[in-house]
């Protein structure tokens, strides 16, 4: 189930049909200053089948069609677009907080090489909201909201020169969903309309490189990724409006200068005896998030270190097809930060991103306004960090 978002080329080797039932969770203890912050939609369900095509001769076997899901247990997908002070970690928004839906398929091109091709579904949101005064003077409002699909690909090879060494390559698209609602509102025979843009639900456009060593005592694997997070649009919702004898307006986000990430995995897999696989790993990832932020902005992140371990148990007994049970824990740890803000000189120039200004202008007799009066949340300084923990359980059954 999981090659079809990990390498879909590992579809080709994947034998039989298998129908894959599980769940999984996470645990934040991630925190904003002294306050622990918590993950949206935190559990949820996993689903995944895989099975060869029912195609004969030269084709037979060798190419197999997956799919892989994971399901939330109240919502089809969760889509925030924050307040440019608002603090918070941009890059846990939107991971546990939609529908998954990624079919696939593997094609064994050769004895010691495959390729296969996955799409990564979801919707996007658009549509408008009309809003004028009745007959009580209240405002009524009328929504129509349109769910366009959204699709982008994930494309992967595998090749093994030699019987004890397999390589991988891998390629996934940039993926989001862009949200769009354009509100229509009349006040006292005057449109005032509002163009609302936002895009949720982010990952970057990836590269993947792996290499696995297989032996009969374990099989050692590595593997090294970029992420080009420099194209990202931002978290930040996009307000332009038109208004009556002023024209079009448009709201100014700070441009945050996104950055490109790296990251490596080192993961083993050791059998113990015929009914027992241990599993660990380890994994390093560069942050997205600039580590200096002395205006408005207050996005938390950090360099991440990821230790995870699970065991997998594998029965034949059932009505004679093979069963296995897999058991997953990790725990995530973000290197902790703290942001410190930077005040404007009265007329000095920058962009809300390199600083912030005074509020209030100072008054000679008023003391309350001597100084820098300064309303965003992360004034004067802002701490983040700690840790993410997961873990789950899935069962995989032959058909």
């Amino acid at each position: 189930m999981a090659a079809s978002l990990v390498n879909p080329a590992g579809l080709a080797r994947s034998g039989g049909k298998r129908l894959t039932l599980g769940a999984q969770g996470a645990f934040s203890n991630l925190h904003i200053n002294d306050r622990r912050t918590d993950l949206s939609e935190p559990a949820g369900g996993v689903f995944g089948l895989t099975a060869p095509a029912p195609l004969g001769g030269a084709l037979a076997g060798r190419i197999h069609v997956g799919l892989g899901m994971y399901v939330l247990p109240g919502s089809i997908a969760r889509i925030v677009a924050r307040y440019p002070d608002e603090p918070f970690y941009p890059y846990y928004q939107g991971r546990t907080e939609r529908l998954v839906i990624v079919p696939g398929v593997g094609v064994r091109v050769t004895s010691r090489f495959e390729v296969g091709v996955a799409a990564n579904f979801m919707a996007g949101l658009g549509g408008a909201l009309q809003a004028s005064e009745g007959s009580t003077r209240a405002l009524d409002a009328r929504v129509d909201e349109k769910v366009p699909a959204v699709a982008r690909v994930i494309a992967g090879a595998a090749w093994r020169p030699l019987d004890a060494l397999r390589v991988g390559l891998v390629f996934r698209q940039r993926f989001e969903v862009p949200f769009a609602t354009r509100a229509e509102t009349e006040v006292a025979g005057e449109p005032i309309d509002l163009d609302l843009r936002a895009s949720g639900q982010f990952s970057p456009s990836q590269l993947v490189a792996g290499v696995a060593w297989l032996t009969s005592a374990a099989t050692v694997s590595a593997d090294v990724t970029f992420a080009r997070w420099s194209a990202y649009p931002g978290p930040f919702v996009e307000v332009k409006s038109e208004l009556p004898l002023v024209g079009p307006l448009a709201g100014e986000l700070p441009t945050v200068p996104w950055k490109d990430t790296f990251g490596g995995k080192l993961g083993v897999e050791a059998p113990l005896g015929d009914a027992v696989i241990l599993r660990g790993g380890y994994a390093f990832e560069t942050s997205p998030v600039p580590a200096e932020q002395p205006g408005v902005t207050n996005l938390l992140d950090g360099p991440r270190h990821t230790i995870a371990a699970g065991v997998g148990l594998v029965h034949t007994r059932v009505k004679g097809k093979r069963v296995r049970l897999d058991l997953h824990l990790q725990t995530q740890i973000v290197q902790g930060r703290t942001l410190r803000k930077t005040v404007f000189a009265p007329g000095e120039d920058g962009d809300g991103f390199d600083g912030l200004r005074d509020e209030v202008t100072d008054n000679a007799n008023d003391p309350a306004t001597q100084g820098a009066q300064i309303s965003n949340p992360g004034f004067p300084r802002i701490d983040s960090g700690g840790q993410v923990f997961a873990g789950g359980l899935t069962m995989e059954v032959e058909l």
